[in-house]
């Protein structure tokens, strides 16, 4: 009987997702600004519970300039070594959200970010917005290229600071 009720309170989970999130990510220096775009994040956020999953390849950033895609690419990510960075966490005050009625809501964000090959807490703000049955989620958060042990050269340092500014949006539909 608890198998049975355990496999359909598991189907009857209402979870979101989208394979079409997008991260912007930003940096700028007075020498230099880096600036990329990543349209294919997936995400999966269950509604029961508040957890999140996210997860993206590297490769998938975009940048206007070819050259920079291959430096961030090849000598900063090194995508052939690291070629997927995810997110798993939960929404802290997921509790205070009515996933059945349209509405706007400021949520916490706790959970550990995966990139080049280093895993790190992050908590953070976001807003998620309820609206005709679909969710759409955003936040905004700095992380640090020395934490995740991501080099740079000598001769960039000024050029290329340590703080990344990563913007994300995930507009999710129930599965």
């Amino acid at each position: 009987m608890v198998l049975i009720l355990g496999a359909w309170a598991s189907v009857h989970a209402q979870k979101y997702l989208t394979k079409e999130g997008v991260i912007d990510l930003y940096s700028e220096t007075s020498l230099f600004v880096i600036e990329a775009k990543n349209q294919k994040v997936a995400c999966i956020l269950n509604a029961d519970n508040g957890e999140v999953a996210a997860s993206t390849l590297v490769r998938s950033f975009k940048f206007k300039e070819a050259l920079v895609e291959e430096h961030f690419n090849e000598n900063y990510m090194e995508s052939h070594l690291y070629p997927k960075s995810q997110f798993k966490g939960k929404i802290l005050n997921f509790n205070q959200i009515n996933f059945s009625k349209d509405g706007s809501y400021n949520i916490q964000i706790a959970g550990d970010l995966t990139m080049h090959g280093e895993t790190h807490p992050l908590k953070t703000t976001g807003k998620l917005t309820v609206k005709s049955g679909t969710i759409t989620a955003s936040t905004e958060f700095l992380v640090s290229l020395e934490e995740y042990k991501i080099k740079v050269e000598e001769q960039y340092k000024d050029r290329i600071n340590d703080q990344i500014k990563l913007t994300v949006h995930f507009d999710l539909k129930p599965m």
